[in-house]
């Protein structure tokens, strides 16, 4: 299940692509799910992709297929895989998770109105700069919608979404989930204690929704951490 964003709730499959330009997780970006370093992706043709894509158990054409990284859009061969799918009736849309710096590659798929996934673009804060840096004009345009992440921490870069983002037709913003330890992987549940710093994880979340309704953005709850499903 999508947990994020537009389609929040829609029964996905995800495809996970190695490699960003932000660096590896535990040395630089510590946002992905799991470390997605280039000598650990497999190389494979777009049409063993697809073919791996629709062999997976449930897998339904009215399901939407998420692409997501690491950076998706580092990939050469990102459109035409896109465009397969469109073109073959793989999935009722293709939606890309991005962190927003790749601004030429989006415009060209935005261009392809026949293939044309929806960009959801997620900035990354950074604890230098104690904010975000402006995303180019082709990003801003191109993207469907932004989606940040907040804490309730005024400390944290991720505690304001920065003032050109609401200048954006579609924001949502996510409250942090914030884990007591390391995350391996394993299925993620807003129930287990062992796993999610409880207290903190509830004093976002209560933020993020005054801060959606004070600023008129759209809250965007991790509804898969609720289901606990894999």
């Amino acid at each position: 299940i999508q947990g994020e964003g537009p389609y929040a709730g829609y029964p996905a499959i995800f495809l996970r692509l190695s490699g960003c330009n932000f660096g590896d997780k535990e040395d630089h970006c510590s946002w992905c799910d799991t470390s997605f370093q280039y000598d650990q992706g497999k190389d494979m043709t777009v049409d063993e992709v697809a073919a791996a894509l629709v062999s997976l158990e449930g897998y339904r054409p009215q399901d939407i297929l998420v692409i997501t990284g690491g950076e998706p859009l580092l990939q050469q061969r990102l459109h035409d895989l896109i465009s397969k799918c469109y073109v073959d009736d793989l999935f009722s849309t293709v939606q890309i998770e991005t962190n927003g710096t790749q601004g030429y590659f989006m415009a060209n798929y935005a261009s392809l109105s026949e293939s044309s996934p929806c960009f959801v673009v997620s900035p990354k804060a950074s604890r230098k700069l104690k904010g975000y840096a402006p995303i180019s004009k082709a990003v801003f345009d191109t993207a469907h919608c932004l989606k940040f992440v907040v804490s309730a921490d005024p400390d944290d870069p991720q505690h304001e979404v920065p003032a050109w983002a609401l200048e954006h037709k579609c924001v949502y913003v996510s409250p942090m989930a914030v884990y007591k330890r390391p995350y391996a992987g394993e299925v993620s549940s807003i129930w287990d204690d062992d796993l999610l710093d409880r207290e903190v994880t509830q004093a976002n979340y209560a933020y993020a929704a005054a801060y959606a309704m004070k600023h008129g953005l759209r809250l965007s709850l991790q509804t898969h951490l609720f289901t606990a499903i894999p």
